[in-house]
């Protein structure tokens, strides 16, 4: 079989080496697009201030800045959760628990609610405090007041503490072990989690492997 029959046999894909056009393209037409809409706003707000090729200089930079921070995003600006909790929420979120309204462990690190519920407002702090304008009052408003609200009720996970940790906190919920095989791990390996098992139960989470990292992330001030 000579080469032509073998080129026939096995034609080139189409998009062969098109993908540096392509991305070249796209770049392209985006700054032309940055600086066209860059120069429509400031010709109204800076009028005779810059000319455009100031301007399109200026758009091209603060592009990059921006698609910088989306492809690296800030990390943690605390250690971990206790450093969190002991330098910013205690200082700042402060509330009297000496009445019978509120209850509060000092010991809160014994009880799994009370950690889990701090992580979780810790996290949000941390994505939140990226957005200088409303971030903090939306973290108070849908984060802060809920889950400290459940903390320190007097009902809540520190219930029989009263100021010291109690030797014997609160008891599970009361549960049976679901049937055996109703809850099966996912199977990632077909590429599309199934969200059934062969029972028709539905799929549990994939099984753990190993214990739960701990907060060792280091901060980016």
């Amino acid at each position: 079989m000579d080469d032509a029959g073998v080129s026939a046999n096995q034609p080139r894909e189409p998009l062969d080496g098109a993908a540096p056009l392509v991305e070249q393209t796209v770049s392209s037409v985006l700054e032309q697009h940055i600086a066209s809409m860059t120069r429509k706003v400031l010709d109204r707000r800076a009028s005779g201030l810059l000319d455009a090729a100031q301007i399109e200089q200026l758009a091209l930079q603060a592009a990059e800045r921006q698609l910088a921070d989306l492809a690296d995003p800030p990390g943690l600006y605390y250690l971990t959760l206790g450093e969190w909790v002991q330098e910013w929420l205690f200082p700042v979120y402060r509330r009297s628990v000496r009445g019978h309204e509120r209850t509060w462990c000092p010991q809160w690190w014994k009880h799994a609610e009370a950690v889990a519920r701090l992580e979780a407002l810790w996290r949000a702090w941390e994505h939140l405090r990226q957005d200088p304008a409303t971030g903090l009052s939306v973290w108070f408003r849908d984060h802060a007041e809920h889950h400290m609200t459940v903390l320190l009720d007097a009902d809540g996970p520190f219930k029989g503490c009263d100021g010291q940790h109690c030797e014997h906190p609160l008891e599970e919920l009361p549960h049976d072990p679901p049937p055996q095989g109703m809850f099966e791990p996912e199977d990632f390996s077909s590429g599309s989690p199934s969200t059934l098992n062969a029972g028709g139960g539905p799929a549990a989470a994939p099984q753990k492997t190993g214990r739960a990292r701990e907060h060792t992330i280091r901060r980016s001030r």
